[in-house]
């Protein structure tokens, strides 16, 4: 259990710097493509090379209408699969989006809500969640923040399906700088 004076004090650290902050909030979808290259380290069994859109929900009832046409940017993440089993040893990952107006970093966990067989072995459908924390980045005004996905991870070709993911990225910005 934290102590209620460690928690205190750091909240006592954070808030000043969060004074001046302000919240942004974006909806992600990433597709993996081979035009991305995935320059991960040696030893990743993981890696994502992925163009990212910029879905649009219905306002109404949150449903996404329209996937996004044209790229707004990229997105190379890496990673190593610990285990192929639901809900056990969580996987390393990292993610670096490249967008027009902004570069985001993030690193955490992710992993596997399910695995299933839709054309039957060995051709699986992976299901897996991520929470990542962002680095923050003074450079682009980044003060803290975090991106949670979920994900489709095909390590064979299934026709008609994707490896990607939808992300929600959100973010602490420097207002003062």
């Amino acid at each position: 259990m934290i102590p209620i004076r460690s928690v205190a004090l750091s909240l006592a650290l954070v808030l000043p710097a969060l004074a001046t902050a302000s919240e942004r909030v974006y909806l992600l979808r990433t597709e993996e493509n081979p035009a991305v290259p995935a320059l991960c380290p040696d030893g990743d069994t993981v890696k994502l090379g992925a163009f990212v859109y910029a879905p649009r929900p219905r306002a109404h009832d949150g449903k996404v209408v329209r996937e996004g046409e044209r790229p707004i940017g990229t997105a190379v993440g890496c990673g190593k699969l610990m285990t192929y089993t639901p809900y056990s040893t969580p996987s390393p990952f990292s993610i670096a989006f490249d967008l027009d107006h902004l570069d985001v970093f993030a690193a955490g966990t992710c992993v596997i809500a399910d695995l299933w067989f839709p054309q039957g072995p060995p051709a699986p459908l992976i299901e897996v969640g991520c929470t990542l924390t962002v680095t923050p980045d003074p450079a682009h005004k980044i003060l803290r923040g975090f991106a949670t996905s979920n994900s489709v991870f095909l390590p064979v070709v299934i026709p008609g399906l994707e490896t990607g993911s939808y992300w929600t990225v959100h973010l602490y910005m420097d207002d003062d700088r």
